[in-house]
């Protein structure tokens, strides 16, 4: 599951612990940053023999070149039978899994912003976000219509200038706190 930071794993693994409440182990292997000067790595064995699960786990995941990302691994039989070389293989195998059939996508700084345009001018601030590749996560229609969507970073200050040239300067726009002021 995706993460953007370390502290996110407590939560995430509370709530798996929640709908698997018969299970004897929750490992897991995350990794956060953006380049790999930054990256920050977890992982946690909990209760199998130390460095059998979680650390094999991670490996897995490091070697996948995937950041910003949470694998948790569900174990329901507890026992000895496979051995510390078992468990190795085992969970190592089993984050391979995982990992062959994740939905993935580029890491790409993404900015969310808020529109709020007449009715006259709804065309073409959805044509400018459609051919801005920029998606659309919500909609109120009142007497104005307020848009939510999210884009490139890079992407931010021209989008901007095209809702303002489209609606000649009656757009309102809203955008996230982590957002320059200039806009």
């Amino acid at each position: 599951m995706p993460i953007s930071s370390l502290q996110d794993i407590r939560s995430h693994i509370d709530e798996i612990r929640q709908e698997h409440p018969a299970a004897a182990h929750v490992v897991h292997a995350a990794v956060v940053g953006r380049s790999s000067n930054s990256l920050q790595f977890a992982a946690g064995d909990d209760g199998e023999p130390k460095g059998t699960s979680g650390r094999p786990s991670l490996e897995v995941l490091k070697g996948s070149g995937l950041t910003n990302v949470l694998l948790a691994i569900v174990r329901y039989f507890g026992g000895t039978k496979l051995g510390t070389g078992g468990l190795v293989r085992a969970y190592s195998d089993a984050a391979r899994a995982v990992l062959a059939i994740a939905p993935t996508e580029p890491l790409i700084e993404k900015r969310t912003l808020w529109l709020e345009v007449g009715y006259e001018v709804y065309d073409a601030a959805r044509k400018v976000i459609d051919d801005a590749g920029a998606s659309v996560t919500g909609e109120q229609f009142g007497t104005d219509v307020r848009i939510e969507l999210t884009c490139a970073a890079d992407r931010l200050g021209g989008l901007v200038e095209e809702f303002r040239e489209v609606s000649r300067g009656a757009v309102k726009i809203e955008v996230d706190d982590e957002c320059d002021e200039r806009l």
